[in-house]
């Protein structure tokens, strides 16, 4: 417990001195932040018995020890990306920080190798190494933006900044989306049940329109006779971006397997922030801001096409 305390203080005390005076976005590390340190102050809590809930202690202990998982990892993909001078690792390390929560979480299981902690694990590692070889062709060699444009800004602060802006930043986000992810390693029991069928089904529906969106896109931008043109069709006429709806969905599935804990329910913010990040907080809205500068009629595609939920009946002249 006191060395949660100790890594967490230091963490935000040297995270929020990191933070550049000129940063605009500095709220969205002031939340991150205080959300680190208010589940590590439950943490203590729990475990010194001022909240007497045992099953939520063992879930909540292993979601900070999947912290300092994730920390690790951050540590380890922030020196290799300052190494070779490209931050865009990040995009590759994601997954496999979300795989190594997924691992950890398997090895701590509150019911050992059971078929449940065994199939959720199997859907993690699919959907981590099919986003890592999709990222790796775009990101290895050269560094992408974001990032190439924040090392110019910075300068010679980059090189501290990098790590609480990229890698810090994004640990504590996949922090917070694998809660759902954890809880479910954490249950209890261990056999399949109804749930974990439920989960698998609607987490193959997100991978289908996650994979399947991007497989269209591919074959989309291959043909040179659409250079310059907006993809919409296939699933891109329903949902103007289904690879981030389908992602969402993907993370709802843990929602169904981490219910069999009996405090599982509590995690519900976790796919409901993975849906406001990708559909309306920071993914989705990046895209659109870069399509209305290239693409001209975006607009009119954007009032045909809702932005995330598919579009299952409505009419092509439909609006959103």
């Amino acid at each position: 417990m006191w060395v949660a305390i100790i890594v967490a203080g230091a963490l935000a005390v040297l995270w929020l001195a990191a933070i550049p005076a000129d940063f605009r976005a500095r709220r969205w590390h002031h939340v991150h932040i205080a959300l680190l340190v208010a589940v590590v102050a439950l943490y203590a809590a729990l475990k010194q018995g001022a909240i007497d809930l045992p099953a939520l202690t063992g879930a909540v202990q292993l979601f900070v020890e999947c912290g300092g998982v994730l920390l690790v990892l951050a540590l380890l993909a922030w020196g290799v990306g300052t190494i070779c001078r490209n931050h865009s690792y990040m995009d590759i390390a994601y997954p496999l920080m979300s795989l190594g929560v997924a691992a950890y979480g398997l090895f701590r299981s509150g019911s050992g190798f059971s078929l449940h902690a065994l199939l959720l694990f199997a859907l993690v590692a699919v959907w981590a190494l099919r986003l890592v070889s999709h990222a790796v062709r775009t990101n290895l060699k050269v560094e992408q933006e974001p990032y190439a444009s924040l090392r110019r800004r910075y300068g010679d602060r980059w090189f501290v900044w990098s790590f609480f802006a990229v890698y810090a930043l994004q640990g504590a986000i996949v922090w917070f989306w694998t809660a759902a992810l954890v809880f479910a390693m954490a249950a209890p029991g261990g056999a399949l049940t109804w749930l974990s069928a439920v989960g698998a089904v609607v987490w193959l529906v997100g991978f289908a329109f996650q994979a399947v969106g991007d497989w269209q896109l591919k074959q989309f931008k291959k043909d040179p006779a659409n250079r310059g043109k907006l993809m919409q069709a296939g699933l891109w006429s329903r949902t103007r971006h289904p690879n981030y709806f389908g992602e969402s969905v993907m993370w709802a599935a843990h929602y169904a397997f981490a219910l069999a804990h009996p405090w599982g329910w509590v995690t519900l913010f976790s796919p409901a922030y993975v849906y406001w990040f990708m559909g309306y907080g920071s993914a989705a809205p990046g895209n659109e801001r870069h399509m209305r500068k290239t693409r001209p009629d975006y607009d009119d595609y954007a009032r045909r096409v809702p932005r995330m939920f598919p579009r299952l009946f409505a009419p092509p002249g439909a609006s959103r």
